[in-house]
């Protein structure tokens, strides 16, 4: 079986807090963005694994992990998995994540476990936080660590690019950085005034709508090299015509936003030729959003 597993971006990501186990509470809009990586599985004798990059051949990739889920609780066969990155990594745009959704999705069909896709978003809170959202593929608002979803209904289309500095960015170091230098946090009924005003401008026709309400909680710690690096992105998609930019997830991509789909081809030509060398430049597919029942 072959998947094509997508990436997504946070339009809005506030911390809202920290549980007794350690983790996060978020409140965040995810938009499912149309990168795609590679995944073929298919079954085997014995478990095979591997990807394009062999950094990520290590027992701890969530593809594996994925597996090793489900073979604890249904005792499914070994597999042969093939990997191929065209999602970067390290970037906040959920690769790792939406790999190991498509990994489930792959063996819930392969050996025909019957799982509705609310009992894959379970299983898949388990692997990360983002998982969910990737099994979900269509625009919802997540709380709790972000694997408790609402659907919405998004009609708009977004002309996004996407760039990707050479250093990556650590999303355990960034939720230490909130921790002891986070800014302040919105009330409830402001955060929730804006989070309806994200959703109502998706839901229409106009772009530059949903400008005033992008934020990412994860901009107000960045230090150092890492802040650095995400001004200099910032600075690049304004000079190529950008209405506005966030920071992607943790993450160190950066998405501009465009008037249209011909200011985003401009632009795509643009940051062509101002990116240094080692900065990574990705165009996803057009594609209208869209909520799945």
């Amino acid at each position: 079986m072959e998947l094509f597993p997508h990436a997504k971006v946070n339009l809005s990501l506030y911390i809202t807090g920290r549980r007794p186990d350690g983790y996060h509470t978020i409140d965040t809009v995810f938009w499912p963005l149309p990168l795609f990586d590679y995944l073929k599985a298919e079954p085997s004798d014995r478990n095979r694994f591997s990807a394009s990059e062999k950094a990520l051949e290590g027992k701890d990739n969530l593809v594996i992990r994925a597996w090793e889920l489900l073979h604890e609780r249904y005792r499914i066969p070994p597999v042969s998995v093939r990997l191929e990155k065209g999602i970067p990594w390290q970037a906040g745009l959920g690769g790792g994540s939406g790999d190991a959704a498509s990994m489930l999705q792959a063996c819930n069909r392969i050996f025909r476990l019957g799982l509705t896709r609310k009992k894959l978003c379970e299983i898949g809170k388990e692997l990360g936080a983002d998982v969910p959202a990737l099994i979900w593929d269509a625009p919802a608002r997540g709380q709790g660590t972000g694997t408790d979803l609402e659907g919405f209904d998004a009609s708009l289309y977004l002309p996004l690019l996407v760039i990707k500095p050479p250093r990556g960015f650590s999303t355990a170091a960034m939720y230490r950085a909130w921790d002891e230098n986070g800014g302040r946090e919105l009330s409830a009924e402001e955060r929730e005034e804006k989070q309806q005003g994200l959703i109502r401008a998706l839901s229409g026709d106009a772009p530059e709508a949903v400008i005033p309400f992008l934020h990412n909680d994860f901009e107000t710690v960045l230090q150092g090299e890492d802040r650095a690096a995400f001004d200099q992105a910032q600075s690049f998609l304004a000079e190529s015509g950008a209405l506005g930019s966030l920071l992607c997830g943790s993450g160190s991509a950066v998405f501009g936003l465009y008037a249209s789909e011909e200011a985003r081809q401009t632009a795509r030509e643009t940051l062509r030729e101002i990116l240094p060398e080692g900065w990574g430049l990705h165009v996803p597919f057009r594609t209208e959003q869209r909520t799945r029942s």
